[in-house]
């Protein structure tokens, strides 16, 4: 069978990121490119393939082009989104999916009155150490729920001076850059939370947060910052034992600790590679969204990243 062709919108970092992986799959290939700056367009070309095209919509209709990748800035996600879905093209789209719950809402049911398949670029619940953690939080083998401890904090703008980090018009911030993987990982293993709580340390956009969840008979606290170094890791506790991620949102490794007893989780292989073969193979299989991550689960995360911002004060232009 042929290779499932992509036609990349953007070639950001996170482009290059996917990119170098999408290469060495054996089922997939990128076909088209259209970046804004096209001399970008045409180096990433050089590096992984496909053909550079003068507009977003002449890429999304190539020849060959059988899914679209949009990792254009998350203010613009939204736009592509609908101009794939405009010119019947299944998306994967980058993370934050939108703006708001709202404009989330309206895409899906854009897709769904087109026909056209649509999911999220949750990269870190189409990966096995995920569904393994899911997996034993779901069997109860550390009994029930006690706490969930989480730390997403890494100095991004120490080591980073792009822009969109600090810009509030561009959805800048901790929230929809880091903290949308915590509040994902205890939205899939737990659901959604009675309460919330969220504290902001604001200046142009937020800069850190410290978020609980409250669910019925535990809470789960998590830590996010893109101006410290303070822990990537996701840790549960139960009555019966543990369960313990590091570097969680991209985790090949899981500990479970039960009655003295250590079992050590390990992957090998790709992580986003293993998203784009995914996502291939559900629309080859005529799919209109994500099995592992379909609508309700993506505007469901946007409505709990919304109640985050209004307890932050924190209101995007385009609202």
């Amino acid at each position: 069978m042929d290779k499932f062709g992509w036609a990349y919108i953007g070639c950001g970092s996170i482009a290059h990121t996917t990119a170098n992986e999408l290469v060495k799959t054996d089922d997939n290939q990128i076909v088209a490119i259209w970046n804004r700056t096209k001399s970008k367009a045409e180096d990433f070309a050089k590096e992984y393939g496909g053909t550079v095209y003068d507009t977003a919509e002449e890429a999304i209709n190539a020849s060959g082009v059988e899914g679209v990748y949009v990792n254009v800035n998350g203010d613009k996600h939204a736009e592509y989104t609908k101009l794939s879905i405009k010119n019947k093209k299944p998306i994967l789209c980058e993370k934050p999916f939108a703006v708001n719950e709202k404009v989330a809402k309206e895409v899906f049911d854009y897709a769904a009155e087109k026909d056209v398949y649509v999911s999220e670029a949750m990269w870190t619940w189409h990966n096995e150490t995920a569904l393994q953690v899911k997996k034993w939080v779901k069997s109860g083998v550390i009994g029930d729920i006690q706490s969930v401890d989480c730390a997403f904090a890494v100095q991004l703008l120490k080591h980073s001076d792009n822009l969109r980090l600090t810009t509030l018009s561009m959805l800048g911030g901790a929230l929809l850059d880091l903290g949308v993987y915590a509040i994902r990982y205890c939205y899939e293993l737990f659901g959604m939370p009675e309460t919330i709580q969220c504290q902001g340390d604001m200046h142009a956009v937020d800069y850190a947060e410290e978020i609980k969840f409250k669910y019925p008979d535990f809470q789960a606290e998590m830590h996010i910052s893109m101006i410290e170094e303070a822990g990537n890791f996701f840790e549960i506790k139960g009555t019966k034992g543990s369960i313990s991620v590091p570097k969680f949102n991209s985790a090949k490794q899981a500990t479970l600790r039960t009655d003295g007893k250590e079992e050590i989780f390990e992957m090998e292989g790709l992580l986003y590679g293993t998203q784009f073969s995914n996502v291939a193979a559900e629309i080859r299989a005529g799919k209109k969204e994500g099995e592992m991550i379909p609508a309700k689960s993506t505007v469901e995360v946007m409505s709990l990243l919304d109640e985050c911002r209004r307890q932050m004060g924190l209101v995007y232009p385009q609202e």
